[in-house]
């Protein structure tokens, strides 16, 4: 049986969460903020980290063009209760990683980075 993209970006998911316990949840979505798929703890809503992580990444674009440093390929948001990182999976999508303050930022970043390589040609077919 053929998995659709986004039970294939599903997977994928799922195998970058179980890498690290900090990970609280993951989701891909399109640069507009449209949930592609996701794998998060109970009381995270996919529409919405999926939706203020496409501003937040249309908000660096912009910003990053204005002063003539290009696409960013990563965004790191760090905050109190932990890090949202938002790394570009091609030219179409964004994988974002939600983690508690005490992941190690190094190897998550790692993780996601091989993770968004394996998705950025299912969905940018």
């Amino acid at each position: 049986m053929t998995l659709s993209r986004a039970e294939r970006v599903h997977q994928l998911l799922e195998k970058l969460r179980s890498f690290d316990i900090d990970i609280e949840g993951v989701a891909a979505a399109t640069n507009e903020g449209l949930v592609i798929a996701s794998s998060l703890e109970e009381g995270l809503d996919e529409e919405r980290l999926s939706a203020v992580c496409g501003a937040v990444a249309a908000v660096s674009k912009s910003t990053a063009e204005e002063l003539r440093k290009g696409v960013p390929s990563e965004m790191i948001i760090k905050a109190p209760e932990g890090f949202i990182l938002i790394l570009r999976a091609g030219v179409t999508s964004l994988v974002v990683a939600v983690t508690l303050p005490t992941a190690n930022l190094g190897l998550v970043l790692i993780d996601m980075r091989k993770i968004a390589k394996e998705i950025a040609p299912i969905l940018d077919k």
